[in-house]
């Protein structure tokens, strides 16, 4: 969510900026901002509008006073080193959250957050917070002192960051909060609100009253277009097999009504009616990775859209049941499938063992105990977002370790693993799916690269210098 000063591309996104004014913490603003959908209010480099708000009150200064990014430390000629704060300091590098300054109590514990880079140098700052997206070599709190930790939050596509897949880089931090479930804090079930959504019948339509006066059998709607999974691919041959209505951007052939046209309203009640008259959903998400699973997958579920899935390898492990959803990687071709939906969609008895949840309920026990477990909400205003969870987590392991160095004892070493975020390099069956999504085999390729040059950096204790980071990557293949 990074900020671009003075960018406002399309009336929409002015309407988003609007809005998000209004909203007095970060927690809201995520709440709000999860309503939208993420490949529409996404730029092509994955960026997302950010507010940098004036805040009610700043603890320790700090304030804006300009729209050119001055704040009170600036104008007053504050040296904020200086300043006498006695709890840990957490200062997101890249601007997430907007927090220009504010001690929040996480149980017993106490930190200071806060966005201001005046912060960076202060005895008392513990921890660098990074949004994934916007991490990047050439704008990095280096050299890195020994005292300093980093931390990712990153739930977003491996496609919008790829040096975050790579252990080089990866492992250059302390503490991550990923889709990944071996990540310290997962986000796996972001976009699952309640397990009670899945089995609600509230938007589902009879199986004799789905796909019928001229609707297909299956629907895409998707309007983030070519990404490195290669679906636009794939569905252009699922369409030589089997029809499919595809009201999005991509491979477009059917008009959503005016009043749902604009992607605000992706979450509406009244687009999840028309999904739902669908027997299937083509639920394909813009990479492959094990866990980053998206609406794409939940959305069909709550409707009772038999989803057709492509994208997490282990998505079975979050299923409803044992069979809620058709895997298309499972079936040999675009054909092979489009044969086994054709035969699935006349037979009504086969068909809704697919949509048993929703009479018998959810029987997988993983889902139920992570979402029972899980401390944070989804559009929930009376429990914290991921965001605060994962704030409050590092903050309580910061002050773990300061209890660990008054008794004397040895601080507990946080390391993240290669496995917190890693995601494979694109991969393509067919040679011409290869070509046309060649751009990404060289993004990945390059950020590979990049991921030891900076890792090279961090242990020399360089700070950054684009001559010597092209040579740090010169021996690198």
């Amino acid at each position: 969510m990074a900020r671009r000063s003075g960018y406002c591309p399309t009336l929409r996104k002015c309407l988003v900026i609007v809005v998000v004014l209004f909203c007095l913490s970060a927690g809201l603003l995520h709440m709000i901002l999860q309503y939208f959908d993420t490949e529409d209010l996404y730029e092509d480099d994955g960026v997302w509008l950010q507010n940098e708000q004036h805040f009610a009150q700043v603890d320790f200064g700090g304030k804006l006073v300009s729209s050119d990014g001055t704040d009170e430390h600036d104008r007053d000629h504050v040296n904020v080193t200086n300043l006498n704060i006695k709890v840990p300091i957490i200062l997101w590098w890249t601007p997430f959250t907007g927090e220009r300054g504010q001690v929040k109590q996480c149980g017993k514990d106490e930190c200071f957050f806060t966005v201001d880079r005046h912060f960076k140098n202060h005895p008392q700052t513990k921890v660098f917070m990074f949004y994934g997206t916007d991490f990047k070599p050439r704008d990095l709190p280096l050299p890195r002192k020994k005292q300093h930790e980093w931390a990712l939050l990153h739930e977003e596509s491996p496609k919008n960051n790829y040096i975050l897949t790579q252990k080089d880089c990866l492992t250059l931090f302390n503490h991550t909060a990923t889709f990944k479930r071996q990540s310290d804090y997962p986000i796996t079930t972001q976009y699952l609100e309640h397990l009670s959504d899945l089995t609600s019948t509230e938007y589902l339509v009879p199986t004799d009253l789905k796909s019928r006066g001229g609707i297909a059998p299956v629907v895409y709607i998707h309007s983030d277009c070519n990404p490195p999974s290669g679906r636009d691919n794939y569905v252009t041959e699922l369409m030589k097999f089997i029809r499919v209505d595809s009201y999005g951007k991509c491979l477009h052939n059917k008009d959503l009504p005016p009043d749902l046209v604009d992607p605000l309203t992706m979450h509406s009640g009244d687009l999840y009616k028309i999904i739902a008259k669908y027997k299937f959903s083509l639920a394909f998400e813009n990479a492959i990775c094990d866990d980053y699973i998206t609406e794409k997958l939940w959305r069909p579920l709550l409707v009772g859209s038999v989803p057709v899935y492509r994208g997490s390898p282990s998505v079975r492990d979050w299923l409803p049941d044992n069979q809620s959803a058709v895997i298309a990687d499972d079936f040999s071709s675009p054909e092979d499938l489009a044969k086994f939906l054709t035969s699935l969609a006349g037979n009504k008895e086969r068909y809704e063992k697919y949509l048993n949840f929703k009479k018998v309920g959810i029987t997988n026990k993983k889902l139920i105990n992570t979402m029972k477990k899980r401390e944070w909400g989804v559009n929930d205003y009376k429990r914290l977002n991921f965001i605060s969870g994962f704030e409050c987590f590092v903050c309580k392991r910061v002050h773990e370790n300061l209890k660990r160095s008054e008794r004397g004892e040895p601080l507990k070493p946080h390391r993240a693993e290669g496995n917190h975020y890693n995601c494979p390099r694109p991969q393509y069956s067919n040679e011409n799916y290869r070509r046309e999504n060649d751009i990404y085999l060289q993004m990945y390729d390059r950020h590979k690269k990049n991921a030891v040059g900076l890792r090279k950096l961090v242990e020399e204790g360089l700070g950054y210098d684009s001559i010597k980071f092209r040579d740090l990557m010169s021996n690198v293949y």
